[in-house]
């Protein structure tokens, strides 16, 4: 790439950052994440809390969505919701009532691409671009949590999102229920009720939005986990007890 043509590029990414209230990065800086760290992925929270992060990845449909928003509001559970940017633009009432309900936003790409496969200003682009969008309709900076489409990441993918502030957000539990055949409910709640209770303590779990049988599951899951002293968060609570 020309030395011009990635100057202005950077410059670009710099007034993005500015314009989202962000405190831009100079060449080669590398990013102070909220953890004071620079983890390039997070897999779990800390033990010993009894905190459990349900995180729902939103890059497909929006079936259901409103009995899955009503679901955590009767439980009084909050979230983390990984939103492409494509989602948020195309379910728009549904970004912004994600927020509006007191849940997280995180980062999940523009296009739910493969970023393994991608070239680096690709990656910087998707993660970027979602971010803009992210900040634009739900109000909310998703910054510095991100999740990679399909879970598909390598050294390269996690060296470029922590080049510009972010941290992946994998999970210690994935609930399978995107993965074909389509899961029952009773499935669903084996799945995740089913571990012990070190297992779970301290674990990010992978839902996603769009399944029926997620929202169907979802009121027995966070009653038996609830039933047994752990605490519901988000994965910003999850990593920092405090927040």
């Amino acid at each position: 790439m020309k030395t011009g043509l990635l100057h202005a590029r950077v410059l670009a990414s710099v007034g993005t950052m500015l314009w989202l209230g962000l405190a831009p990065l100079t060449l080669g800086q590398s990013p102070i994440l909220k953890d004071g760290g620079n983890n390039s992925e997070i897999t779990r929270g800390p033990r010993g809390k009894s905190q459990i992060a349900l995180t729902f990845d939103a890059g497909a449909n929006a079936d259901c969505f409103e009995d899955l928003i009503v679901t955590l509001a009767k439980a009084d559970v909050r979230s983390t919701f990984f939103i492409t940017g494509n989602w948020a633009q195309q379910n728009r009432g549904c970004a912004k009532s994600i927020t509006t309900h007191g849940h997280e936003v995180g980062n999940h790409t523009v296009n739910h691409l493969n970023l393994t496969r991608q070239s680096n200003e690709t990656i910087q682009n998707e993660l970027l671009r979602a971010e803009t969008i992210l900040f634009q309709i739900s109000g909310q900076n998703p910054r510095p949590n991100w999740r990679a489409p399909f879970g598909a990441r390598d050294d390269r993918v996690l060296r470029i999102a922590r080049g510009i502030g972010y941290r992946s957000i994998y999970w210690s539990l994935d609930s399978l229920d995107s993965v074909e055949p389509i899961k029952t409910k009773q499935f669903l709640v084996q799945r995740i009720t089913g571990r012990s209770n070190t297992e779970l303590d301290g674990a990010i779990i992978l839902l996603h939005v769009g399944e029926k049988s997620t929202v169907e599951a979802l009121p027995f899951i966070i009653a038996n986990l609830h039933a047994r002293g752990f605490h519901l968060v988000t994965i910003s609570k999850l990593l920092h007890p405090d927040y």
